[in-house]
């Protein structure tokens, strides 16, 4: 498994990961996303300072399995929430989730000098929980009724890890 920069190459499965039902529902999407409105949030990424998106790779074929970013860095507190999506079932119950959350959590520590990043995850979503945890994320709270996923309330974990 190996990260690279979200190219123009990624957009398509991105797109179609973005719009699955079910992991819509995982990450709390409530609309689906048109390409042309896709294509547009792509072109403004180069420009953001605050936002790192990540292509999750296997190696040696380079088959894009899913995404991981660090969203809303912010520099003065020296944080960012970690988010993930393992769109490809090929990339599923083989430990690539916690592979790329520790390559990203690597970079953040690193590269940003960041001190603290940070996760929510609903509480339907018992696989991503485990992912983060393996990757030393510890929960630090829980969050009653949080989001409503269109057919019910549901909790949110928020989960961290520091430098």
């Amino acid at each position: 498994m190996t990260l690279r920069p979200l190219g123009p190459q990624h957009l398509d499965r991105t797109l179609a990961w973005t719009n699955d039902p079910a992991l819509a529902r995982l990450l709390n999407r409530q609309r689906q996303v048109t390409p042309d409105e896709h294509r547009r949030w792509f072109a403004q990424l180069a420009a953001r300072t605050d936002t790192r998106l990540f292509a999750i790779e296997l190696v040696p074929d380079a088959r894009h399995v899913g995404n991981v970013w660090l969203a809303d860095i912010d520099r003065v507190h020296r944080k960012a929430e970690v988010r993930i999506v393992i769109g490809d079932t090929e990339g599923t119950d083989r430990g690539i989730g916690t592979a790329a959350l520790m390559r990203v959590i690597e970079l953040a520590f690193s590269d940003l000098d960041l001190q603290r990043v940070y996760a929510y995850v609903l509480d339907i979503n018992p696989r991503a929980k485990r992912a983060f945890e393996k990757a030393g994320f510890v929960v630090e709270g829980r969050l009653r009724r949080d989001r409503f996923t269109g057919e019910a309330f549901v909790d949110t974990f928020l989960l961290a890890r520091l430098k």
